[in-house]
This record gives C-alpha cells, structure tokens and sequence, in this order.
C-alpha cells in the first residue's frame, strides 16, 4: 500500500477536494505512524503491531480510518484499551476536508493548533511553500517532541515548519506582532463560548481559521471563520460533519452516571412527560440546538433491561449537582430531577424551541467574536 492507494480511494469516495492530491502523495502518512497503534473495527478498538502483521497495519495506514495513537494522555499503554483516545491520526477524508476549507495559500504563515502525529503539519508545509511557514503547537511533551523528530527526518524541520510544546489555548508564545498569521487550525474540537482569544489577536484581519466546535451534547460542527479588525470574527458551519478530541483544557471528566444518580433518591421532585428523551438526541442537529441551551451537560441513553420497552436516559451536570434521569413505566415516562437545575425542564424547553423554529440545520447559525462576548445566532 502506497499513498497513491489512499488517494485512489477518497477520490473513488468523493473525499478529495480538487488540487490536494498531489499533496497527499507526497507526503508518506506511514511515516507518521507508530509502530503499534489502535484502529476502530464495527466500534471496538483493536490493537495493531506493525512488526507482527505488516500488511494489516500498512492497510490500515492507507485506508480512510481514524488512528488512535495514544490512550489517556499516555498512561495507558499498548496493547491494553484506555478509556479516552488522547491523540489520533485524523481520518484522512477529515484532514483533506479541513485543508481545502483552511485553503492555504503559497507563502502563508499558519498556526497550528495539536501537532499530534506531525502529519498534518507535513501537509501544511507542502501547501504554504519554501516562502511560508508553518507553527505547530502541541501540549502533550512526549508528543511534540516525537512529531518533531518524525518531521525533521521526513525534510518538514525548522525553519519551514517549527513544533512548539505549550498550551495551544494561548496561540503561539513565540508569535511577532509583524508576522501576524494568515490561516489557523485547530485539530482539537473547541467548547462553544470559549474560542480562545488569541488565536484572533495572532491573527490579520481576513485571515482564515478552521476549528472544530462542540456542545456537551454533540460533537462538531465544523466552523470557518474569518478574522475581522478590532478582534471580532465571524463564523459559519461547513456542511463536513467532524468529531474531534477537546482541547485538554476544556475536558469535562469521565465517570459513570451511577456514581452521581440514584432512581431512588428521596430528594428528587417527581414528574412525568409526554415527550420521548431520546427524540432529543436523534439527530446532530436537535442535540446541537440542545446543547447550545445547555452548557455544561452530560447524557447518557443506557439499554433496556430485559422486559423493558425502553432504557434509561440520563442527565447531569457536575458543577451544580444537579441530575435527571427518565424512565418509561407502562404508557407513562416518569421524570426524577434532583439539585439547583431542572435539566429535563430545560432540555424538553429547549427540544421544544428547535422544533418551533422548524428543526433547523447546523448549518443554519451564525458565529461571532467580538471583544466583549462569544454568541450563536440562527441566521435570519
């Protein structure tokens, strides 16, 4: 399997953009990939060594499938299975995606926001030229110091491409006034109301930027914006559906909703409902519009218990101790709710106003930056 495989597949696909071939056969993606990785097989992470099975592992290199390279920030190690991918190869139809919504120009100057692999960054370099330059800012140690070793023997080392470990939140600490950025991407999925400020400021008015955006509720959208004077910018969702790990800084922890609910509490207020929960998380659409109304919170849908129609659906919030939990009994949905918030008044409030405003698309909302505040609009 070569890069010329991988080509010929996303364009049988229809994932390549026009111009962006060239590009990916240049740059070897199997030179970015550890020797032992995990790959999603039927939703199962599966454990691949290269120096055992070669040919599964190179297929897998070239094929159009996402790469976990690292579990838990590290402290999982291979072959076992963590609870959290920290660090992936991007699905490579996602990363061409991005490029051609990114549409760097010969000569720009980039910021890049989670090296990773180093294999975007590789990509990045081809596009912008000899005269551009690309940063690449990388939280994780380890893995920053391995991108850069990797890009520096592939030819993408300083000073065309030049790998930074610190917090990508803060932009780039060695950014010049005077060379102001003219495209950023983020390969970390951001928390709506908290695209951080100076990834604007680093930048020049017109400059593009592609960051994955998510709810609590929902991963993605995908939003190009462009940078404005004065710190403001505006963003639209592209119709490209992406799912990206957050920003480590704007991780909300992991943990079981039995730690925190109890169907049995005697403090929670009882009511029932005639709405379905699930209907809420149907499509990506209604759990945006969702999400947007309620920062902050968690749901799980758990499967139903033998005789059971239904399984429980569950709601928290971790900050204000506040959960929810559904259960249909016989024709009746009863509701339990316990702490400061009403998350299931919330949430049917807010699957209400989505369907009022007749189900509007992601692609529907209006993003905006301004100094002050961080909004979302749907568009008039």
């Amino acid at each position: 399997m070569t890069p010329k495989d991988l080509v010929e597949k996303l364009r049988a696909a229809g994932d390549l953009p026009p111009g962006l071939d060239v590009f990916l056969r240049r740059v070897p993606r199997a030179r970015f990939i550890p020797d032992q990785m995990w790959v999603s097989v039927d939703g199962e992470w599966r454990a691949i060594d290269r120096s055992t099975d070669p040919e599964l592992w190179e297929g897998y290199v070239y094929d159009d499938v996402v790469i976990a390279t690292q579990f838990d920030d590290g402290a999982t190690l291979w072959p076992a299975i963590g609870k959290r991918p920290t660090c992936s190869a991007s699905q490579p139809s996602v990363v061409v995606g991005m490029l051609a919504e990114l549409d760097v120009q010969p000569g720009d100057i980039v910021l890049e926001i989670g090296t990773g692999t180093g294999f975007n960054a590789a990509l990045l370099a081809e596009l912008v030229g000899p005269r551009g330059r690309v940063i690449s800012v990388e939280i994780d140690q380890v893995l920053a110091a391995t991108a850069r070793s990797r890009l520096s023997r592939v030819g993408y080392g300083d000073p065309n491409v030049t790998v930074v470990w610190a917090d990508g939140t803060l932009g780039d600490p060695y950014a010049l006034p005077e060379a102001q950025f003219d495209r950023v991407i983020a390969t970390a999925a951001v928390q709506l109301g908290r695209l951080p400020r100076p990834w604007i400021q680093q930048s020049r008015p017109g400059a593009v930027m592609v960051v994955p955006m998510r709810t609590d509720f929902a991963s993605g959208p995908l939003v190009r914006w462009e940078v404005g004077k004065d710190g403001t910018a505006e963003g639209r969702a592209c119709p490209m559906g992406v799912g990206f790990m957050e920003l480590r800084s704007h991780r909300v922890p992991m943990t079981e909703a039995e730690d925190d609910i109890q169907w049995d509490d005697p403090r929670a207020s009882v009511s029932r409902t005639a709405l379905n929960p699930r209907r809420i998380f149907d499509s990506p659409h209604s759990r945006f519009a969702v999400g947007v109304a309620m920062p902050g919170c968690q749901y799980g849908l758990e499967d139903p218990e033998p005789g059971e129609e239904e399984g429980l659906v569950w709601l928290r919030d971790t900050i204000s101790d506040s959960w929810a939990c559904i259960a249909r009994h016989g024709e009746t949905r009863v509701v339990r709710q316990y702490g400061p918030r009403s998350l299931w008044d919330d949430a049917e409030r807010a699957y209400r106003w989505f369907l009022d405003q007749d189900r509007p698309s992601v692609l529907d909302y209006r993003f905006t930056v301004t100094p002050q505040r961080q909004s979302i609009l749907l568009s008039s």
